[in-house]
């Protein structure tokens, strides 16, 4: 980007002529949709990378007993797991025969060896060792906590927060899937098998298992009450 005038004290501040120097010149580009290929995908990285700032802090949190700030701090990585979600539309614009014309260029890489991705998935884990250890210290289990949410209030927010994680991660999934299907089509090999039943496969992954399996316990002690007074129809009434 050629320029005249000196560089101001924001564009030293965000480091912006670095930044804006991270795309091919649009000489250099394969096609037109090649810099919103890069854009998005750097963009990608960058806000994965704030998330895995901000869910160790989370960590840090859990472990002080901060219930309230850890909350506060989930609430900003889930927004900015919806705007992760929301970004993707922008790659919908793209012909699927411009996408054949990237995939030349990019050669063998993969969106499975994204460093933000990879600690998105193992981060849950990390997250889920000092939430069981809280309960510990709590004296509460999980079922306790979800039997009378108005009792463990905090807890069940912040268990609450941890579950909204999970969600945005398997509706993250849930998008890219179909963004797959609009560009190369539903039966498109890609470089590691059919790329299609690479992403069904990973989002019938739950990252907080316990979370949800807290849900069956639950509503399954309530039919068994219910079955017992003499009301048949369960929840599905």
């Amino acid at each position: 980007m050629s320029r005249s005038a000196p560089i101001t004290e924001y564009e030293k501040y965000l480091r912006v002529p670095e930044l804006l120097a991270l795309q091919k010149p649009a000489a250099d580009l394969s096609c037109h949709d090649e810099l919103q290929f890069q854009v998005v995908h750097q963009a990608a990285e960058l806000w994965m990378k704030l998330i895995e700032h901000e869910l160790t802090l989370a960590i840090q949190l859990i472990e002080g007993d901060h219930i309230a700030r850890t909350v506060a701090t989930l609430r900003r990585v889930n927004l900015i797991q919806r705007h992760l979600v929301d970004s993707l539309s922008v790659l919908d614009t793209m012909a699927p025969r411009n996408y054949m014309r990237i995939r030349e260029v990019l050669g063998r890489g993969s969106g499975q060896e994204s460093p933000g991705f990879k600690r998105m998935m193992a981060m849950p884990a990390e997250v889920w060792r000092v939430f069981e250890a809280l309960l510990v210290r709590r004296s509460v289990t999980l079922r306790a906590i979800h039997e009378e949410p108005e009792q463990h209030a905090e807890l069940f927010g912040l268990a609450e927060s941890l579950i909204d994680y999970d969600q945005w991660l398997q509706w993250w999934r849930h998008r890219h899937l179909l963004l797959v299907y609009r560009i190369i089509g539903v039966g498109t090999p890609s470089l590691k098998g059919k790329h299609s039943e690479l992403l069904e496969k990973g989002m019938r992954e739950q990252f907080f298992p316990a979370l949800w399996q807290v849900r069956d316990e639950v509503f399954g002690e309530w039919t068994r009450q219910m079955e017992a007074r003499g009301e048949t129809r369960g929840y599905h009434g």
